[in-house]
């Protein structure tokens, strides 16, 4: 019985991000991806905007991702999965990413802050906040003195000090190794087959493998990940040596 009522209120919240999204992506189109402010988004929200889509989606993170359901874990991923599908889609699309993804993923981690309140996750989040915020920063003023051409964006080093502050130090760590090296990967396909094809190079936006790497981290904790990627680090040097 406790698990229909879990599934109702999961589909009733979806169908609610998933109209938030809906108009914010709609009028994002209207304006090619320029940004807009929070009265224009409601002077032009309607209901008609919604996309089943999006509902879909936040419904299968909803069923997937919280563990346990409490009125807390289900209005801080909320605003977790709202922040980082708007980044995913919005930089995908339009190659920006909006300081509203951040904001809503700095409230989660304050909400997270105020429930989980000691002295470790104090310092384990505003670590990730500094870690997560200064690494591309750094990453992007070497290149910039290195090509001198424009590396990553703010809306990356927003998104990941965010992400940083929600997620704590550790994560932040795991995330952005896995989203540097998804990223060259895509990207050293995405070369060989615009070469082959007689292809322009074209930008590859890093905040969907920033999002995607992420929403990784929620299902599969970040000391799982390492776990096994130790164990394949050791299985190639083994056989090397």
């Amino acid at each position: 019985m406790q698990s229909i009522i879990y599934v109702s209120i999961y589909a009733i919240v979806s169908a609610i991000l998933g109209l938030i999204l809906s108009n914010f992506i709609s009028l994002s189109k209207a304006k090619k991806g320029e940004d807009f402010n929070y009265k224009e988004y409601i002077n032009n929200f309607k209901l008609s905007n919604l996309d089943l889509r999006y509902v879909i989606i936040f419904f299968i993170l909803f069923l997937i991702i919280i563990k346990e359901f409490t009125i807390i874990n289900l209005l801080t991923f909320s605003l977790i999965f709202l922040g980082l599908l708007l980044a995913y889609i919005l930089d995908y699309t339009y190659m920006i990413i909006p300081d509203t993804s951040s904001i809503l993923i700095i409230i989660s981690g304050i909400i997270n802050i105020i429930f989980n309140f000691n002295k470790e996750n104090i310092t384990q989040v505003l670590l990730g906040l500094i870690v997560g915020g200064l690494f591309l920063f750094i990453i992007d003023y070497i290149f910039k003195l290195i090509t001198k051409t424009e590396g990553f964006g703010a809306g990356d080093m927003k998104l990941l000090a965010s992400i940083g502050f929600m997620f704590g130090f550790r994560n932040i760590i795991v995330i952005i190794i896995m989203s540097l090296v998804v990223s060259a990967i895509v990207g050293s396909i995405s070369l060989i087959i615009n070469k082959v094809k007689n292809l322009k190079e074209a930008y590859i936006p890093f905040g969907p493998f920033i999002v995607i790497c992420t929403l990784i981290i929620c299902i599969i904790p970040s000391q799982t990940i390492i776990y096994y990627i130790n164990i394949f680090i050791d299985s190639i040097v083994n056989k090397m040596i």
